[in-house]
């Protein structure tokens, strides 16, 4: 298989993978916001989303083990790892709220909090905005996550802030904490994805640092995995890496 079958093949997975994790946080979002237990819709994808994380780190493998010709194509290759590595912590983090929000329901009265509500909004929001910079293949709407992400902090430490009940540690309180840590490691993830996409579609140098620990992981993939002489030109391949991406960070 050449490299650009490779790389095809590697952005169809990566969307699939992008649009299961963006389903299961919709489901999950809106099953808190309208107290429903969607539960049985957020949390069927999990085999299929270790799979396809699987594929996307092989593919990423081959297509740098092929050669690539110029260095978007290399820096997507690379971006798509850490890419993969966020949409299944989104999954995961999903999952928990879908879960959390069904066993709350099954033994208490739900209280509304209209700061978890937007927090929710903000996270899902930011999810969409990724996945449509994915398939669009536009920075315009990663740079629009990260330019939100600012108030989403803000928007956590607020609620972070709110007065406890006096009632001290109650099912609802632990339930929103819950929640929360759910929709902050969303938020985290969600700025990750972007950063990686700026860095795919204009060398953004921010994430460089993300870059360079991705060779260093298919390096580790490549000695592990395949015969010496593979071993070989997988090091040559990622010497052609640093020679691109200095390219694309000089001013």
């Amino acid at each position: 298989m050449n490299p650009q079958s490779h790389l095809q093949i590697l952005r169809t997975q990566l969307l699939a993978m992008s649009r299961v994790s963006q389903r299961a946080l919709d489901y999950s979002v809106k099953g808190y916001q309208l107290h429903v237990d969607f539960a049985c819709h957020a949390i069927t994808a999990g085999d299929e989303i270790v799979e396809r994380d699987r594929r996307i780190k092989n593919l990423s493998r081959g297509a740098v083990n092929e050669g690539i010709a110029n260095a978007l194509d290399f820096r997507f290759a690379f971006a798509a790892l850490s890419i993969a590595t966020a949409l299944r912590t989104i999954y995961s983090a999903a999952t928990e709220i879908a879960l959390s929000t069904m066993c709350f329901l099954e033994d208490n009265q739900f209280e509304r909090s209209a700061v978890l509500e937007k927090k929710a909004q903000s996270v899902n929001a930011a999810m969409r905005l990724c996945t449509v910079a994915l398939f669009e293949r536009d920075a315009c709407y990663a740079r629009t996550v990260l330019r939100n992400h600012e108030w989403s902090v803000q928007l956590f430490e607020v609620g972070n802030c709110e007065p406890h009940s006096d009632r001290g540690i109650d099912p609802q309180r632990n339930f929103e904490r819950t929640i929360t840590r759910g929709l902050e490691e969303v938020a985290k993830q969600t700025r990750d994805i972007a950063d990686m996409l700026l860095f795919w579609l204009e060398g953004s140098a921010t994430s460089s640092a993300v870059a360079m620990s991705n060779m260093r992981h298919l390096s580790r993939i490549a000695a592990s995995t395949h015969p010496e002489e593979d071993a070989a030109l997988y090091v040559q391949s990622i010497r052609d890496l640093n020679q691109k991406a200095s390219q694309s960070f000089s001013c």
